[in-house]
């Protein structure tokens, strides 16, 4: 079968659109994140969030001189027990302008999860100074993602809501990320001011991109 992707960014906002009577194969949609490697994603697909790559990241990207392993693994756990499984899951927007705007934290302190624990201890500017500003862009096959959630997808299209469109997956394989970008421009730190990365210094501490970067 010949694939045909439905893009929020490619189709007319008056067009009627058909997400259930396989016009498609795939839905557009993408992934903000912060991640420490890119090669990693591309390898092997973007994964939820588990209690054992969270306390990888915990251990990445919390633990510091102010922090100790042991404080953060300590109040690491007390979280995950709070942490509801919807969250572990793949989450992507469809409408890539949000994740640069309303959505910015992912690309600013990286996941949710993480970016709340390292607030507590106290250590959340760190967050901004490990890994990379990425966003993927993933074509999703129709058959994995939920009929009710095509079905809402394609009614608030249809009724012309066309500012967010978030939903989510079990995993994503890497074949179906597509392309990849690092943004330059000025986001909104949704705690306060604005935040540009600075991706010469992000080189300098070691977190490298296979993709040029403006600098």
């Amino acid at each position: 079968m010949m694939k045909k992707v439905f893009s929020l960014e490619k189709i007319k906002k008056r067009q009627k659109i058909n997400l259930i009577d396989g016009t498609y194969t795939h839905i557009r949609a993408y992934h903000a994140c912060r991640p420490i490697s890119i090669d990693d994603y591309l390898l092997n697909g973007i994964r939820p969030i588990s209690y054992e790559s969270a306390l990888d990241e915990v251990k990445n990207r919390v633990v510091c001189e102010w922090v100790s392993e042991n404080t953060a693994v300590e109040k690491f756990n007390e979280e995950w027990n709070d942490f509801d499984d919807i969250h572990k899951k793949v989450w992507l927007e469809m409408n890539k302008n949000l994740l640069l705007d309303g959505a910015s934290h992912y690309l600013i302190y990286g996941s949710e999860f993480i970016n709340a624990l390292a607030m507590q201890l106290g250590c959340r500017s760190r967050l901004k100074k490990i890994g990379v500003p990425t966003i993927f862009h993933c074509d999703i096959p129709i058959e994995d993602i939920p009929e009710k959630t095509l079905e809402d997808i394609q009614y608030s299209f249809n009724k012309g809501y066309t500012d967010a469109y978030g939903f989510s997956v079990q995993m994503l394989d890497a074949n179906n990320i597509v392309d990849y970008e690092h943004p330059i421009q000025r986001i909104p730190d949704p705690y306060g001011g604005s935040y540009r990365p600075n991706y010469a210094e992000l080189r300098d501490l070691g977190f490298i991109t296979p993709k040029s970067v403006k600098m």
